[in-house]
């Protein structure tokens, strides 16, 4: 019989203890001490379950040789402790050498000789907790009945404590969920740079977990975007090349898994502990988007020195993913920022663009005239001008730079500088095409082209004179006749290459119309992908024949919206109409 009795004082103590934040392992060895003294045992050992993969796993033991079980594994129905498991009744063995159900492989692996045995079941609240074992009876007696009863006592005390400890766990698990899950939520909230979040992200794990470093990495960001890195803890080696190899080489292996223990002892854990990188243990979390790979959290050595567990783990993985749909959030917040800081600089860069046409008089002299200017995006490449060359001759230009959006624009800044100034210099209008397109070509250096209706009009001699660098068919109306008449002339657009380009010189009459247009008019393109067309143009001039150049250009702008409805404006619009009185 046991020469110890457990007494209501032990009981008390230990109830006590169990309902204390006592650290688990702590009370747990003073539980399995306390079963060696009671029982007069050599040792004593608890094995908890492990659901995960259905077995046992030494976790605290008394009087054996602890290093060599510490972790050591018992499968369901495998050995004593493997059937207390399965049937969840308690066993005694008093003929360790002749009985066929001993686990034979733990005394060899550690060295040891098992001559009997108690094992019962660890049971809280109907769920098992694991085992516990008594081990080789001091005065070599039999257990009998009431060294189970003992054990079993014991036993559900453990259970209690490991039940209750995990409760704790559990719930400090969560509140450390909810408390970094609550911090990054509210650095996404209130953190307007990404040099803080990282500062942040990088602190509330390393304090949650309570690590020595941690290592945040992103790659699937723009060159120009976010930064890409911030570590805590580890040395500049942490980036090395050589490292990054030793590290996520296998990646494809374990990235869907969700996570990758490296211990000190592993074949990478001795090449990465000789860099200086962790002395413990390294844990790597993929931070992932859509199935692909973003960048990795690297984390290493507990404050506590012990190994990474389920809970970490669950804490990790939580964390992870909260960072890297944050960091995604924020990275999506400062683009939008950019996309609204360009949008804003586009719409003051259109504003500028619209003030820097010339505004047109209503009337010049004998001329009538009205003007309209349209780009596609916030801003464009068409423009119009006016040269005004004393009280009877004025030039009028419509042109049309290749290409759209900002560099359209400054090259068609550039460009109407260029032809205002030529067409001041010369009364030729060919000659006035001829030197801008020289320096177009000399200065410009934006691999783009212009092309352009100049024609100079004469109210004296009643005259047009013209010429066009590659610039599409413009209209004249002849009241007269009541005809539309069209004016072309030979030269390529300007910018390309030297070119002449011809003159031409008409007549015309009081009464007579002249429309400039850009090929955003006639190409004008409805849902259908069908064009505009001269042949529409000609017939709404025709039709208000007799209107003002105002009443006009709205009925074409008119008729050009009916025809795109819902159609995106893929083109820049621009007209120029003249009354020749």
């Amino acid at each position: 019989m046991p020469t110890k009795l457990l007494t209501l004082g032990l009981i008390s103590d230990i109830t006590s203890r169990i309902n204390s934040q006592e650290d688990l392992n702590t009370l747990l060895g003073e539980i399995m001490g306390i079963t060696r003294d009671v029982l007069q045992t050599e040792g004593s050992s608890l094995l908890l379950y492990d659901k995960e993969n259905d077995q046992l796993v030494f976790n605290t033991t008394s009087g054996l040789k602890e290093e060599s079980l510490a972790h050591l594994t018992v499968p369901r129905g495998k050995g004593i402790a493997g059937m207390v498991l399965e049937t969840l009744k308690p066993e005694i063995v008093n003929d360790a050498a002749n009985d066929p159900r001993i686990f034979k492989a733990i005394d060899q692996k550690v060295g040891y000789v098992t001559r009997n045995l108690l094992c019962v079941p660890m049971i809280a609240q109907g769920e098992v907790q694991g085992v516990l074992e008594a081990v080789n009876s001091l005065d070599n007696r039999d257990f009998n009945h009431t060294d189970i009863k003992i054990l079993k006592y014991l036993s559900n005390l453990a259970a209690i404590a490991v039940k209750n400890r995990l409760l704790i766990d559990s719930l400090n698990l969560r509140a450390n969920e909810l408390n970094g899950l609550f911090q990054i939520s509210q650095a996404l909230a209130n953190i307007q740079s990404s040099d803080e979040f990282m500062d942040l992200a990088v602190k509330t794990i390393s304090e949650v977990l309570q690590v020595d470093r941690v290592s945040l990495h992103f790659e699937k960001i723009e060159k120009k975007g976010l930064p890409r890195t911030k570590s805590k803890g580890f040395s500049d080696q942490i980036h090395d090349e050589d490292v990054e190899v030793l590290l996520f080489a296998d990646k494809a292996d374990w990235m869907f898994k969700g996570y990758k223990i490296i211990t000190a002892n592993s074949p990478q854990g001795i090449q990465l502990t000789h860099k200086g990188l962790f002395q413990h243990s390294m844990i790597l979390f993929p931070i992932l988007k859509n199935k692909e790979w973003l960048g990795s959290l690297v984390v290493s050595d507990k404050t506590s020195r012990t190994r990474f567990d389920e809970m970490d783990i669950r804490i990790l993985r939580t964390l992870t993913n909260q960072v890297g749909e944050a960091y995604t959030a924020l990275q999506v917040k400062i683009q939008s920022e950019r996309l609204k800081n360009i949008d804003r600089d586009m719409q003051v860069a259109a504003m500028i663009q619209k003030h820097s046409l010339p505004i047109i008089p209503k009337q010049y002299s004998l001329l009538e005239f009205d003007t309209y200017y349209q780009a596609s995006r916030e801003i464009g490449g068409d423009f119009y001008d006016m040269v005004v060359h004393g009280k009877d001759e004025v030039s009028v230009i419509i042109a049309d730079v290749s290409g759209k959006g900002t560099p359209a624009a400054l090259f068609m800044e550039f460009s109407k500088t260029v032809l205002q100034q030529e067409v001041a210099k010369t009364t030729s209008t060919s000659e006035a095409l001829f030197n801008a397109n020289q320096i177009l070509q000399d200065k410009s250096g934006f691999l783009m082209f212009v092309t352009a209706m100049l024609v100079r009009i004469n109210m004296t001699k009643k005259e047009l004179t013209y010429s066009s660098a590659g610039h599409n068919l413009q209209i004249i109306y002849r009241k007269k006749h009541h005809k539309i008449q069209h004016l072309s002339g030979k030269g390529q657009p300007m910018g390309i290459g030297n070119c002449e380009f011809s003159e031409h010189t008409v007549s015309y009459l009081p009464g007579d119309l002249l429309v400039l247009y850009t090929d955003g008019v006639t190409e004008a393109m409805n849902t259908k992908e069908e064009l505009f067309s001269e042949e529409r143009l000609e017939s709404v001039i025709l039709s208000h024949i007799n209107d003002p150049p105002e009443v006009i250009r709205q009925a074409i702008l008119q008729k050009v919206s009916e025809f795109v409805g819902e159609a995106e404006p893929h083109d820049d619009l621009s007209l120029f109409i003249i009354r020749l009185n």
